[in-house]
């Protein structure tokens, strides 16, 4: 809590220089004694100076007959305070009349003092032999950020130890021209003591913020590496360039222009460039950039020559001129056409990519189909249609419908999850739509079902194909409705949910043989993405191993391991039935497994080398030279034969190729493969 007395300055000059000197010794007296901080204001004045500096009594400014205050809040300064406040009461005592005019001199003298410290653009410290800074001027504010209430009367390297101050009084000696860092800032410092009869009375700081100049350093550095930069990009681009002044003198020529004309470098430098070609005529439009030379040289090619005038500062300075052989322009169309293709294909898959919300950020991959099936998936998030994500095991279904979640308006309110297939029938309806106390033996309370705890948020049904049919027409009233009836319950409960479904399962084929409802399905399939297998966003697959390996390596605290060529190369060829999380769980066992900081090819499961060498016996076939060639027919029932041997069914052997179960069997019957 704040000690302060009031006292009325009685001294005809008022607090003056030689009196503040005598203030600021006592001050320092009384401060050593009780240990603590003591400030002189003005009444009504919010902030204070301190009294153990002379500068800052003397700023103040105090005149004969003004009350000021001494305070402190440091704990048990009250004693300080009053010893303080008694001398300030008696300065008039302390009067010398001889004394008057040198009172004068002296506080003229620190006064203009005071304005040429503040004045300068230079940041200064003065300090006393105890390392007290007496002097901060604002320049030093300015470039430290530091205010100089907070640091006149306190230790030097308390508040600026970058500076090393204390050092330089127990030193003796100048240090010159050093350089430190303030923050953001870079400052070159030259620090002095002040020497009185071989005594270290203080020192000074003087520094100056070079921030500027060091920025300038670094753009000449910037600007003599984009020169050799630019030097090195015209000697090897294989078009003749020419660069002539507004007199049309050349000044550069490259070694491909000196090739194309055999025109030595030494021998066109300063020379006119009509002069270099007497035969051709230069005018005006072609130097403007818009028109165009063909010249042939000796060898009969044909090269053609633009210009363009070169502008700095609204002023013409001379032109580039760019030779390039007209059968190379031939191709160079082609390759843009091309490229544009291209690029228009890339344009359209960044705008998909940028299109995206914030919340599918941790969904990893960035091949085609993916982004394909996050862009309808962001574009769904910002209504509250029914989505339907359909996609084999592993896909990620639920990891998409949480993204959608968190994308759309209902993203602080609840998603509840509920596998379908997980649950028993009888106890499904329980589950979703909860019960009544006492609706059935054991329902000792009432339950609320999942439908109820998502309401106002998203409920996400997995594996929606699973249900049975009954459920299914309980589902599609509350979807039709937005109203549940809990088992025993005598009262429709409104509810306000989102639905998203899930499903690995072909509902289409379930519909015709009548184990899905038709109107639910239709009700469920407003939106509908479509997650594509890892077989097909093989490219994603590096991605996903580096994410498994660092998610892993922080879940068991293991080394962040990384995957040889070869095993990676395997893990390429694997066609991947269980999806991202087969392969999640094949990271998992070869970092369990390995001994070092690789995952190798023996860290994967053992099939993995089955599949290779199915692989190489493909590429064996397909090496085979002109003579010996397998017929169509013939790799088609290989194909067939291994995939059904190393799968055992025809639907799994139809996700390995890409065909679904009734092709295989009809394959299979056509090549006597039973």
């Amino acid at each position: 809590m704040e000690k302060a007395q009031r006292i009325i300055i009685k001294n005809k000059n008022g607090l003056h220089t030689r009196v503040a000197a005598m203030v600021a010794r006592q001050s320092q007296k009384i401060e050593k004694i009780w240990d603590c901080q003591l400030y002189l204001r003005r009444v009504n004045a919010i902030d204070g100076v301190p009294c153990n500096s002379v500068l800052p009594l003397v700023s103040l400014k105090v005149k004969n007959g003004e009350m000021v205050e001494v305070y402190s809040s440091s704990s048990g300064s009250e004693e300080a305070v009053f010893k303080l406040g008694s001398f300030l009461s008696q300065t008039a005592e302390l009067e010398v009349p001889d004394t008057e005019a040198i009172d004068s001199i002296l506080q003229e003298n620190t006064l203009a003092s005071e304005k040429i410290f503040e004045s300068i653009n230079n940041g200064l410290i003065a300090m006393d032999s105890n390392g007290i800074i007496n002097i901060f001027n604002r320049a030093a504010e300015e470039i430290t950020g530091i205010k100089a209430a907070d640091i006149i009367g306190k230790k030097a390297d308390e508040w600026v130890p970058d500076f090393n101050l204390n050092n330089l009084l127990a030193s003796k000696r100048e240090n010159l021209g050093l350089k430190h860092k303030i923050g953001k800032k870079w400052v070159i410092t030259n620090k002095s003591p002040i020497i009185v009869d071989d005594e270290v009375m203080g020192g000074v700081v003087v520094f100056q913020d070079i921030s500027q100049i060091e920025e300038l350093s670094w753009e000449l550095h910037s600007v003599k590496e984009l020169k050799e930069k630019l030097n090195n990009i015209l000697e090897t681009v294989d078009d003749g360039i020419c660069m002539i002044n507004h007199l049309r003198e050349v000044t550069y020529v490259n070694h491909p222009f000196v090739k194309m004309f055999r025109k030595e470098g030494t021998q066109v430098l300063s020379r006119k460039i009509q002069d270099l070609f007497p035969k051709e005529k230069f005018g005006e439009t072609f130097f403007s950039g818009k028109g165009e030379l063909i010249i042939t040289n000796k060898d009969n090619r044909e090269f053609i020559m633009t210009a363009r005038p070169i502008i700095i500062e609204n002023k013409f300075r001379g032109n580039v001129i760019v030779a390039r052989e007209l059968t190379e322009i031939a191709k160079l169309a082609d390759r843009i056409e091309l490229l544009s293709e291209k690029t228009r294909f890339l344009q359209d898959e960044l705008a998909k990519k940028e299109a995206l919300n914030s919340s599918f950020d941790n969904i990893i991959g960035k091949s085609g189909a993916l982004i394909e099936s996050l862009t309808v998936a962001s574009k769904a998030a910002r209504t509250d249609v029914t989505v339907l994500i359909r996609g084999e095991s592993g896909t990620g279904k639920e990891l998409v419908a949480r993204a959608i979640h968190r994308a759309g308006s209902r993203s602080k309110k609840p998603f509840v999850g509920m596998n379908c297939a997980a649950i028993p029938s009888n106890l499904l309806e329980s589950e979703l739509f909860g019960y009544e106390k006492g609706a059935f033996t054991g329902a000792y309370k009432e339950k609320r079902g999942k439908f109820e705890i998502a309401s106002g948020g998203t409920i996400f049904l997995d594996e929606i194909g699973d249900m049975d049919k009954a459920m299914q027409a309980k589902l599609l009233r509350v979807l039709q409705e937005q109203e549940i009836e809990r088992i025993g319950g005598a009262h429709p409960i409104k509810i306000d949910v989102r639905v998203i479904a899930a499903t690995n399962s072909p509902l289409e084929e379930m519909m015709k043989e009548g184990s899905f409802r038709r109107d639910l399905y239709y009700r469920l399939n407003v939106i509908t993405v479509m997650l594509p297998p890892l077989r097909q966003r093989k490219g994603d697959i590096p991605l996903l191993v580096e994410c498994f390996t660092e998610k892993i390596s922080k879940k068991y605290d293991l080394p962040n391991c990384a995957i040889t060529k070869t095993a990676l190369s395997a893990l390429e060829q694997y066609h991947f039935p269980g999806n991202v999380r087969e392969l999640e769980n094949m990271i998992e066992g070869g970092m369990t497994l390995s001994n070092t900081d690789w995952i190798t090819l023996d860290d994967l499961p053992g099939y993995l080398c089955d599949e290779m060498g199915s692989v190489a016996a493909l590429k064996t076939i397909q090496s085979w030279d002109g003579d010996n060639l397998p017929t169509f027919a013939e790799m088609e029932r290989e194909l067939i034969a291994r995939a059904l041997e190393k799968h055992g069914s025809y639907r799994q052997a139809g996700l390995a190729l890409g065909l679904d179960h009734k092709t295989i069997s009809a394959k299979v019957r056509k090549y006597q493969l039973d």
